[in-house]
Formats: structure tokens, sequence, C-alpha cells
């Protein structure tokens, strides 16, 4: 468990890489996280889904070279939230100036109240991670008026789900974040999160695009990627004659690419012609007995 000093460091922290990013409080990160990560932090992105959930994550620093990698055999909410979570690893071997590698399991990026045996940094990446993408003010103004008037538990579920919709996040993300900001208390917290399973029934009463938006969210995009544009660098690398079509066809399925999208075209193997009359050799029919 964070200390009430840790949370409000966090909380200072994530506002203030939001404004260093030109994005305030109120704007909505979602989807645009993978941008941020690799356009204003300098760092190179790797998205692919891994057959095993156990990896959801990882950050690498090595000199001026940082590595972001991110399963996307998860769901796209989650993405979203473990790739935040990946950037508060980012900004912390950037601000000691040290190279590490963390690998993050399914556990340690925890959208739960269950921090059991979970590390302390990975504690506060979690905190980071929920405070950047939904800042506090937004989730406070946003349910004060719960205070104030008396709510059906399934009105208090369409708020949620309004506020997941804008700022493409998971239900219980924004549910531990109700309970972080104590807004909603344990108990309460309990009895929300059994609609978890059911948030896209929830959904059908609100208009098709929150619908949509929130089916979208709630499963994997299964999205393979890099910074580096390896399928296109394979592409070229082979044109140079530097390594072999079949090695050029491993690398570009990888990222469902075919070599027709680079303009290449497999080469055609011609059978080899060889006049064996020079060796003395021939037909059978040539050695008659």
């Amino acid at each position: 468990m964070l200390k009430r000093e840790d949370i409000d460091k966090i909380e200072k922290k994530a506002l203030q890489h939001r404004k260093m990013n030109d994005l305030g409080i109120e704007s909505p990160i979602g989807n645009k996280i993978f941008d941020i990560i690799e356009n204003q932090y300098d760092s190179f992105l790797l998205l692919y889904p891994l057959k095993s959930k156990n990896i959801a994550g990882f950050t690498r620093k090595q000199g001026e070279f940082i590595q972001v990698f991110i399963n996307t055999s998860f769901d796209k909410g989650f993405q979203n939230f473990a790739c935040a979570h990946e950037l508060y690893h980012l900004i912390q071997f950037q601000e000691k100036e040290i190279d590490s590698f963390i690998v993050c399991s399914n556990k340690d990026i925890s959208e739960t109240l269950d921090e059991e045996n979970i590390h302390q940094e990975e504690l506060k990446a979690n905190y980071f991670a929920a405070a950047f993408l939904l800042p506090k003010e937004i989730v406070v103004e946003r349910f004060k008026k719960i205070e104030e008037l008396y709510y059906f538990e399934e009105d208090f579920i369409l708020e949620i789900i309004k506020l997941q919709y804008q700022y493409e996040v998971p239900f219980k993300t924004i549910l531990k974040r109700l309970k972080e900001l104590e807004i909603i208390n344990e108990i309460q917290y309990g009895k929300l999160k059994i609609y978890e399973d059911n948030i896209i029934e929830y959904c059908k009463m609100m208009d098709e695009s929150v619908y949509n938006n929130i089916k979208t969210l709630e499963s994997p995009d299964t999205r393979k990627y890099h910074t580096l544009n390896v399928p296109k660098t394979a592409a070229d690398v082979y044109k140079n004659n530097i390594i072999s079509f079949s090695k050029l066809e491993s690398i570009i399925n990888k990222y469902d690419k075919k070599i027709t999208d680079f303009n290449i075209n497999k080469p055609q193997i011609k059978p080899i012609s060889i006049d064996f009359s020079s060796f003395g050799i021939g037909d059978d029919d040539d050695h008659d007995e």
C-alpha cells in the first residue's frame, strides 16, 4: 500500500507530465498514449500479441535508447493503461539517468484493489497510470453530484461508462480511481465491481457510438507495430542483397505483411540445364545390350 506522501507526489508528477505534453487537465488521452510515448519521449515502441498473457509489457533503457513493449493480446483499454504504466518506468529511467530493464507481468499492471505481492515501484506505476489517464479534478467534478443527489446504482454505472467512453480506460480502472479518491468506499466498490462482466449489456442503454467504442475497448486488437517499421527495413535490406528471400518472408510474415506490399515479387527459380553428353552419360536407351 502506498503512503499518502507517495500518492501526492505521483498525482503531482502525472499532472506535470500532462502539462508538459500540452494535455491540460481535461484532455482525454486514451489510445493517444502510444503516440505520446513514441514522439514526446523519443522512445521506440513495440506492439505485438504474445501467445501468453504472463508478460503485459516492458521498458528498457540502454544509453539514449529506450524501448517500450506492450502485449496486444490484452484488451485495448488495458493496453492504454499498461502503456501509461510503462511511461512511469520510462520517466524514472530518464530522471535517474540509469540503464535498466523492467518486465511487467499481468499481475504487476493491476487495475484492481488487490495489491498483494506487488512491488512498490509497480504500485507507483499503476497509480501514475490512473492519475495520468484520469486526472483527479475530472473524476471528482464528474462524480460530486453523486453526493448531492440520490442515484440509482444503474445510473452510477452509466456515469462510469460515459467516463470510460471519453477517456478510453478500463471500467475497473475508473472504479479503483473512485475508491482511491474516496468517492466510494470499499463496500460500494465491491457492489459495483460485479457489473464489470456485464458492461456491454449496460452500454445498450446508451447511443450506438458509446456501445461500439466500449465494445472495442473490451476486445484485443492484436496489433503488430514497431517504430523502426521492421518489415520495411527488412525489405530495404533484401533489395540490397544482404538477406535472402526466405529470411525476408519470415520477417514480414510476423507483421502480417506480404512481399507485394513492398513492390517485391518472389524470384523465379529456373531449372539448371546441363548437357551430360560430354561426360559420356546418356539415356538408358543409348545402352542397349
